[in-house]
């Protein structure tokens, strides 16, 4: 039973040639695969997509028929009102804080501490975009700024304080 394949091969002449149609019978297969299949749900889509857009454009008209005027709600409008005197303040002290300190370490500690805050504040603020009626997220907006603008005048009075010991220090010396 034990047969070498290559002299299987040199006995057989038919193997060594392709049939004449072979062409032929391969782009015709190649065609008919390569058709492409027709979608029985192809409607489906189609209508879909008809119903979206008369939606929007429904919507659409229905925003250009009733003509509001978009008026921010009071409470809106006190929070960014506090927000701004609270910034304000904030940015006068830290340029007062500045001025001041000596210490280039603790100005970075003390920047990166009031930016730690200010990042939670953008949290907070988009929490309010989201829901401006809740009392809670209100409160933790205006704590946040209170928190910031505490933390710079007790730094302040903290160097002012050690100023004023060594002016003392100095002139016991």
């Amino acid at each position: 039973m034990k047969q070498d394949i290559r002299n299987l091969f040199n006995e057989e002449d038919d193997l060594k040639t392709l049939p004449e149609n072979h062409r032929i019978e391969f782009v015709e297969k190649l065609k008919k695969q390569s058709k492409p299949k027709q979608n029985p749900y192809a409607w489906l889509s189609a209508a879909a997509i008809l119903i979206i857009a008369l939606t929007i454009g429904f919507n659409a008209m229905e925003m250009k028929s009733k003509p509001e005027l978009k008026q921010t709600s009071p409470i809106i409008a006190q929070v960014e009102a506090v927000e701004a005197e609270y910034l304000a303040n904030i940015e006068t002290e830290w340029q007062s804080f500045i001025a001041i300190a000596d210490d280039a370490v603790l100005v970075e500690r003390f920047r990166k501490n009031l930016e730690d805050l200010d990042n939670d504040y953008q949290d907070i603020s988009l929490q309010f975009k989201e829901d401006s009626n809740n009392i809670l997220v209100i409160e933790a907006l205006v704590e946040n700024l209170q928190t910031r603008l505490q933390i710079l005048k007790d730094i302040q009075n903290h160097i002012k304080i050690l100023n004023q010991a060594n002016k003392q220090y100095e002139k016991s010396i």
